[in-house]
């Protein structure tokens, strides 16, 4: 006699496929892996913004030293008016003499040359008092420059650049 055969043929265990307990376990597995690799991620991002911030910063502030230790070590005078926020000195610019005047108000360093207009070299200060004279105003030889600034977007971090420099040009009475 001959078995009958059953229209449902039976599959072996290997051939079952997945449960839906394994199915579960994994995709949470997935979600957990990839949750963790997204907060890598996230954390690099925020760094990397902050770095390119500062460097910005730096940069700028760089920039606005730069030009005015250039015109103060050109300069034949410092102005007696001139204040821990305001420096008017007489120096050269492109070769000729002209008046040049540095003002810190409120969070802008501002730069005057002659009668023109107050052109911004720094925005973001976190203090005013950026010049320091080493002598009476109305003999300055040395003068010590302050630049304390906040990067964008990180107002809880400070950026300082300080540097002095010394009037070559400064005529003698």
């Amino acid at each position: 006699m001959r078995p009958i055969r059953s229209r449902f043929p039976r599959t072996s265990a290997p051939d079952a496929g997945f449960t839906l307990i394994e199915v579960l376990i994994t995709v949470t597995l997935l979600v957990v892996v990839v949750g963790s690799m997204m907060g890598v991620f996230e954390s690099v991002q925020r760094s990397e913004a902050f770095v390119q911030n500062r460097s910005e910063a730096l940069d700028e502030m760089r920039l606005a030293i730069d030009q005015m230790s250039k015109d103060i070590r050109q300069a034949t005078s410092v102005s007696a008016n001139s204040t821990p926020s305001y420096i008017d000195i007489q120096t050269y610019v492109l070769g000729v003499s002209k008046e040049v005047v540095y003002q810190a108000t409120g969070s802008t360093l501002t730069r005057k040359v002659g009668t023109g207009t107050a052109v911004p070299i720094q925005t973001r200060l976190t203090s005013t008092n950026l010049f320091t004279y080493t002598d009476a105003v109305s003999d300055v030889s040395l003068v010590g420059l302050t630049l304390s600034v906040n990067p964008l977007h990180r107002p809880d971090t400070t950026l300082v650049l300080s540097s002095e420099v010394r009037l070559r040009n400064r005529s003698t009475a």
